[in-house]
């Protein structure tokens, strides 16, 4: 059968040759099959992949050029998913009407289409091929059934041989489509799937910066990177709702258009993100010039365009508290429904986060005013402990600026500076006032303060992380000190600060009994003592912040 004649028979060879291009295009079919069987999730790209779909079938109709369609479910327009040829690289991403050319034909009818002529077809629209400079003689067009949902259209344009497309080849697009539709359908669910797996990692990730940082400033900046990452867009924008105007103002914006938008003002109810703080309720805006409700005011106040925007509120106890956005989505995409589901799962992440942010810094506040309301009663006992105590606190943290310190550390460095003489309150008043100089037991009774002042603030919880420095800010660095003998790197950090602010502000406060040292005189002391009192390092931290002039004594 294989050959031109058998038992003296002429084989019948456009038969043969109609078998041989069945067998091949049966073998496309199966080829087309298996594709999706050979994708793994570590290198799947959907646009990869439909391009590499595409060339299976324009091998198999012997085609030029194509393209596959997939319908938008939210706006009815069509996308340029994938497609292969001439300036198809143009195409990729593109959005058309759904209702006209060839592909709105399908997509309204449910029915394929071939245009053997395109130059004299009036359903034809040229404007697309016009746009990449590429001439398109004919065409076919099927629609990509699913379940009796057209979800796409797959074009085939120019043949090979230059012939116009016939029923034939009709017929051939037609018996794979369903394939198609079926293995676009797949790919798209692995590519979701993906993506899903994707996001829930950023949102993990994030949810542990959140809960692991109560810097309302970082909780803030790091939502807004989550933002870009997660939804892909140009800029995200935290909106947070002005209580005494009833106004909203830009908290935090980020990306490179971040700057340009964020001194903006709205009052409640304007524009899309005034509506979503309003009525509590989420947005998806796929085309700004189209909502009558966008504040063009905003980019003519700037030299920003949103072109489109997805918008969350942000709630604490159902109480709105501000507005979450992702502006601008990126290579010229429009935001979809999963963007905003996505982004309401942010925004209850960012809510929680900044409502903890806001109950910490209403901690701290109060740790400060305990803190001061001790030094308040130490003060009445001691006039001079309670300048005494702020100017420690302000060498301290001048000192502090040129060592390696988290902003924790600082706030607690600040706190137990404030509170490092609590214990004089057990000190008895005679010893404590008295204007001459110490007998060996007063002075024994002066270095129990540090213990005292643990007994007194180990009963709040909350203030126990500023006890080290309190306690310890008498130790020495060659372990001469008071009241454990600690020595070196055993000594708490805060305390080896404190301790040298402390002896500068002692040596250089006037007292009763003698004349405060010239403050050059007592550094040049303290700078002596480096390695024997004080912690070296500290010295010159120290040091540098004095000749900084960061300082103050008044």
């Amino acid at each position: 059968m294989l050959k031109n004649r058998v038992d003296g028979n002429a084989v019948d060879e456009d038969r043969y040759l109609a078998l041989e291009k069945k067998y091949r295009e049966k073998c496309h079919q199966i080829n087309l099959m298996k594709q999706i069987q050979f994708v793994t999730a570590s290198d799947f790209s959907l646009n990869r992949f439909l391009e590499g779909m595409i060339d299976q079938v324009l091998s198999m109709t012997e085609t030029i050029s194509g393209a596959l369609l997939l319908c938008d479910d939210i706006n009815g327009s069509l996308v340029f998913a994938a497609a292969r040829g001439p300036g198809s690289d143009e195409l990729n991403g593109r959005v058309i009407s759904g209702t006209e050319g060839v592909a709105g034909q399908v997509v309204a009818t449910g029915q394929p289409y071939i245009s053997q002529d395109t130059a004299n077809d009036p359903t034809w629209d040229p404007r697309v091929a016009a746009s990449i400079d590429y001439r398109t003689r004919n065409l076919i067009a099927v629609p990509l059934l699913l379940r009796g949902q057209t979800i796409g259209v797959l074009e085939i344009i120019n043949k090979k041989n230059g012939h116009p497309f016939t029923r034939a080849d009709l017929v051939v697009l037609e018996s794979i489509s369903s394939e198609v539709a079926l293995i676009v359908e797949n790919a798209r669910l692995m590519a979701r799937a993906l993506q899903q797996s994707h996001d829930m990692k950023i949102l993990s990730q994030l949810s542990s910066i959140l809960n692991s940082n109560l810097d309302h400033d970082v909780v803030k900046k790091s939502a807004m990177e989550a933002v870009i990452e997660l939804l892909h867009c140009e800029t995200g924008s935290l909106y947070l709702i002005d209580e005494e105007t009833n106004e909203l103002y830009f908290d935090v914006a980020l990306g490179e258009q971040g700057a340009e938008i964020k001194n903006n003002r709205l009052k409640m109810g304007e524009g899309v993100a005034g509506w979503v703080a309003l009525h509590g309720k989420c947005d998806l805006v796929a085309d700004t010039t189209e909502d009558v409700r966008w504040s063009r005011r905003m980019d003519e106040n700037s030299s920003f365009a949103t072109k489109n925007m997805v918008t969350v509120p942000v709630k604490t106890k159902n109480k709105i508290i501000g507005v979450l956005q992702a502006i601008n989505k990126l290579e010229g995409k429009k935001p979809t429904r999963d963007d905003l589901l996505l982004l309401e799962q942010l925004a209850d992440q960012v809510a929680i986060a900044l409502e903890n942010a806001r109950l910490y810094k209403e901690q701290k506040i109060m740790f400060r005013k305990t803190a001061e309301a001790i030094v308040t009663a130490i003060e009445k006992r001691d006039p001079y402990t309670g300048m005494h105590t702020k100017r420690v606190r302000d060498f301290s943290m001048a000192t502090a600026r040129y060592l390696d310190l988290s902003g924790e550390d600082l706030e607690w460095l600040e706190l137990a500076a404030i509170l490092h003489d609590t214990g004089k309150i057990g000190v008895d008043d005679q010893i404590l006032r008295k204007p001459g100089k110490l007998t060996r037991e007063e002075f024994e009774s002066i270095k129990q303060h540090p213990d005292y002042g643990v007994e007194i603030l180990q009963h709040i919880e909350a203030l126990k992380p500023a006890i080290p420095g309190m306690r310890r800010h008498h130790e020495r660095f060659d372990g001469g000190g008071y009241p454990g003998g600690l020595k070196a790197m055993d000594i708490p950090l805060m305390a080896r600060i404190i301790s040298v602010a402390d002896t500068f502000d002692a040596m250089t406060s006037d007292r009763p009994y003698r004349k405060g040292m010239q403050q050059q005189v007592a550094l040049d002391e303290i700078q002596t003592l480096a390695g024997r009192q004080f912690d070296p390092e500290i010295v010159e931290a120290f040091t540098r912040a004095y000749q900084n002039g960061e300082l103050f004594t008044g």
